[in-house]
């Protein structure tokens, strides 16, 4: 029997233009279940004793749980699950949205995107040059700097590394932290960070900690912000404390008959000569009686 591409001796397949389905049984490595598999695209060489195949191509690799569409081909074992898809991919699976230049598959459970990797579920991106993310206990790590986390209200998180449990919406940050709340007009920054979203949320700074909101800043070795997805968030701060605040200045008077200096003449302002304003009409209109 002639050797196939792999190197094995066994019956091999060249598709052009295939889709190939493979039955799967609960007891193949990487499967909790019974279920299905399949490759569809330009060209699928596939060697039918050890389950490794070839595509080249825009290639497209489904299961029971999602989709996996990549540009420029791939490689994959239809028995394990395992492969690499090139050429720019996207995948939705379980909720989660994926886009990346590549993706690895280890298994049916454990996943690498890599390059420009970028993982949306429900109101939440991860991005990062790589995200590593593990389908079973919905944990996504960043690999290789500038991991970043977007909610859709337009809150974010930077950091050099970002781990972000889906589930539980409870991700972890290091290195040169920076977050904002665009809903509480608050921005923040430490060495660390501990960010809770789910319920009324929370936001841990640890080492260098700093929180600022609506102009009032509060320093410290460690902050824990409560409530952050509430009006009312409170902050307790510990070691080396300090607070610096700015109170909220006086609301103008708002007053359609007063131009421009209208709020300084109403505070007993002086050289102040707004015009057109009523004072000056009324002035203007005595003259001409006189």
């Amino acid at each position: 029997m002639q050797k196939n591409k792999f190197g094995k001796p066994a019956l091999a397949l060249a598709l052009a233009a295939a889709s190939l389905v493979f039955p799967l049984q609960g007891h193949h490595a990487g499967y909790a279940a019974a279920g299905s598999y399949s490759v569809d695209a330009d060209v699928v060489e596939y060697d039918m004793k050890t389950g490794d195949g070839k595509t080249t191509g825009v290639t497209t690799l489904r299961d029971d749980q999602g989709t996996a569409v990549a540009q420029g081909g791939a490689t994959f074992n239809s028995k394990t699950k395992s492969g690499r898809l090139f050429g720019g991919v996207v995948a939705d699976r379980n909720g989660q949205h994926l886009q990346s230049a590549e993706l690895i598959l280890y298994n049916d459970k454990y996943i690498s995107a890599v390059g420009n990797a970028r993982l949306t579920n429900a109101d939440k991106t991860l991005t990062a040059p790589r995200v590593d993310y593990h389908d079973d206990t919905k944990f996504a790590e960043t690999i290789g700097g500038s991991a970043r986390l977007d909610a859709a209200d337009g809150s974010w998180l930077t950091a050099g590394k970002i781990t972000y449990n889906t589930q539980s919406k409870v991700a972890n940050a290091t290195g040169g932290v920076r977050l904002a709340n665009v809903p509480q007009n608050m921005t923040g920054s430490g060495d660390a960070a501990v960010y809770g979203m789910a319920g009324g949320g929370y936001v841990e700074l640890i080492g260098n900690a700093r929180a600022t909101q609506d102009g009032n800043t509060v320093t410290g070795n460690r902050l824990r912000i409560t409530d952050t997805n509430t009006q009312h968030s409170r902050t307790t701060a510990q070691g080396n404390v300090r607070i610096v605040y700015y109170p909220q200045t006086e609301k103008p008077i708002q007053n359609a008959a007063f131009g421009s200096g209208a709020t300084a003449m109403a505070r007993d302002g002086h050289g102040v000569n707004p015009s057109p304003n009523i004072k000056t009409q009324l002035e203007q209109a005595e003259e001409i009686k006189a």
